[in-house]
């Protein structure tokens, strides 16, 4: 027999670990010594070990000659078919080629993971930038504009779920470390469509971020506009955030969230 009726369709534990250890590792780029993933992950060592071991003989881990573990080269593929099949990303695509909006200007896309937002896609500018943003690259969402839009979509009990413990990572001075400052944002995101990033991620640097929904009028992602603070003038800033509107307005109809 191939398995009981009770245990069909139940987690297997071994593979939410090997979950668990990829999702740590996700938001650790240097990577992790096998002590401070096991603990980050709650499990034996010896059993993040077993763990490990066989995520780097697939490829999806590799191991640093500090002993350090770090994802491997086997996630690209796994991440680009992703993409390749996302309806948001494929959309985003056409539209932009469609409307040729914001051409100077990076525009970013997102997903929301926690309290995190991870970057899916880049549309890079014709204006240089001093922020690299790569795919796969995670962030606070609490300090973008993207990530504060996405923010925006949940309802205030889940947002107080998430930042229950009132930790928040910051990046800069200006980044939100208080939940009634953070309420007050998803307060104004709610009420005018979009999030903005005042240096909140990196300094000299505003985003304007909006989000992007599908059927239902789900979330299923942000976009945003980033920009160098000093080059920002009111006209340019209302310029952008109608742009990002119009984008993720646009995405949202090809989406059936309209």
């Amino acid at each position: 027999m191939t398995g009981s009726p009770s245990s069909a369709g139940l987690p297997v534990p071994s593979v939410a670990r090997a979950a668990y250890v990829l999702d740590t590792l996700a938001a650790a780029p240097d990577g992790l010594p096998l002590s401070e993933l096991a603990r980050a992950i709650g499990a034996p060592k010896s059993s993040c070990l077993a763990v490990c071991t066989t995520l780097v003989t697939t490829g999806l881990l590799t191991r640093t000659p500090g002993g350090h573990y770090r994802l491997g080269w086997k996630v690209v593929p796994l991440g680009r078919a992703y993409l390749a099949k996302s309806g948001f990303v494929l959309e985003f695509r056409r539209v932009d080629q469609e409307l040729g909006l914001l051409p100077e200007d990076t525009i970013v896309l997102s997903l929301l993971d926690g309290r995190h937002v991870v970057y899916v896609e880049t549309r890079p500018g014709q204006r240089t930038l001093a922020m690299s943003y790569e795919i796969g690259l995670r962030l606070p969402a609490h300090c973008t504009a993207s990530g504060k839009s996405l923010l925006a979509s949940l309802t205030d009990d889940e947002i107080a779920g998430r930042y229950g413990d009132g930790r928040f990572e910051t990046l800069t001075p200006h980044s939100i470390t208080r939940m009634p400052k953070l309420m007050a944002e998803i307060e104004n995101t709610r009420a005018h469509g979009y999030a903005v990033d005042d240096e909140e991620t990196a300094p000299g640097m505003m985003c304007v971020g909006a989000a992007v929904a599908g059927r239902g009028g789900q979330p299923v992602g942000a976009l945003s506009v980033s920009m160098v603070k000093s080059t920002v003038d009111d006209e340019r800033l209302k310029l952008s955030t109608s742009a990002i509107l119009r984008l993720s307005t646009a995405i949202t109809e090809r989406l059936g969230g309209l």
